[in-house]
């Protein structure tokens, strides 16, 4: 893959996390982002979706077939259609505060072209972006996969700096990060990429779901050779030892929107990860556009001595898409 596509991949995927993290801040409704903007918002979205995003000549354009899913996905795979995600109802209602309720605070996380490296390898950013990455996405079939391991995670829904007794997970899909997934699916699929999301939840036994996850990914590999990006979205949670929740917020244009980050495993001795250092040169070019084009949208990248399934492909990220709060 040219130096050019990967840059341009990459200009592609921080502009789609933003236009999701609008969605997940509160600041602009999903439905906005892909069924019809309210007014007060469209030109900053409209401006980000054609404006910045460049066209993909060598990405394959044909028209759509039916998707044969992997048996292993048909169980419990979610169908939703377009409309059900329209008809969703996006009115923010603040209820009172109960008294006794633990804060909910908005906090601007520090945004540089940085990692907060928790593993014992060397990473080097500025050496990493330099590298081009061994992606593929000009071949026959689907180039990019979506998929959650923790499907169930969703946000903070009325806006309120307190909470109670709110959960912040469910399995209403146009409400957990299946619906944040579609966004990015319908985005990058209008940009002439053949996308497959994987709607299946993950998390139903907590602690298995990443091996449930990699299970998925695996089939999708399996069946389809042809991918080339595998995208592992998640929202954060960012609590302290005194229960505070808080919400990562930055403003962009004018815009308040919730903050990103990118979260990348290196294996580690027990668990080794063969293609760590690919999965990085693409994190890594992806957290320097995103500061480019956006500054103050990503959080400082985050590694950790863990896999995230991440070794099953050269071109896995995860992204932590907002928080809890």
């Amino acid at each position: 893959m040219t130096k050019l596509k990967t840059a341009l991949l990459c200009s592609a995927a921080a502009t789609l996390c933003l236009g999701a993290a609008l969605c997940a801040s509160g600041a602009v409704p999903a439905a906005g982002l892909s069924y019809g903007t309210a007014p007060e918002s469209k030109p900053f979205v409209s401006r980000m979706l054609t404006g910045v995003l460049p066209a993909f000549p060598s990405v394959p354009q044909r028209e759509a077939e039916p998707e044969e899913e992997p048996t292993a996905e048909r169980e419990e795979e979610v169908s939703l259609s377009l409309p059900v995600f329209s008809a969703v109802d996006l009115t923010v209602r603040v209820p009172e505060n109960p008294g006794g309720a633990e804060a909910v605070v908005r906090k601007e996380y520090p945004s540089a072209f940085k990692v907060n490296n928790a593993s014992d390898k060397n990473v080097d950013l500025n050496a990493l972006k330099e590298r081009v990455p061994s992606l593929n996405l000009s071949g026959e079939g689907p180039q990019i996969l979506i998929v959650h391991t923790h499907t169930s995670e969703s946000y903070n829904e009325t806006g309120q700096d307190w909470y109670s007794d709110q959960d912040t997970r469910t399995t209403d899909p146009t409400r957990n990060m299946v619906r944040m997934g579609e966004l990015l699916h319908q985005t990058l699929t209008e940009r002439g990429y053949e996308v497959i999301h994987c709607q299946k939840r993950h998390d139903g036994d907590f602690n298995a779901s990443y091996s449930q996850s990699e299970r998925s990914v695996k089939d999708y590999l399996e069946k389809y050779p042809s991918i080339g990006v595998v995208i592992d979205l998640h929202r954060d949670s960012l609590i302290d030892s005194g229960g505070t929740k808080y919400r990562p917020v930055t403003e962009i244009d004018g815009v308040k929107t919730a903050q990103v980050m990118l979260l990348m495993g290196v294996g580690n001795e027990k668990y080794p990860h063969p293609h760590w250092e690919e999965n990085l040169s693409f994190a890594a070019r992806l957290q320097a556009k995103g500061e480019e084009e956006y500054p103050g949208f990503l959080r400082p990248m985050l590694v950790r001595p863990m896999l995230y399934n991440q070794y099953l492909s050269k071109g896995a990220i995860l992204v932590e898409l907002g928080a809890c709060g």
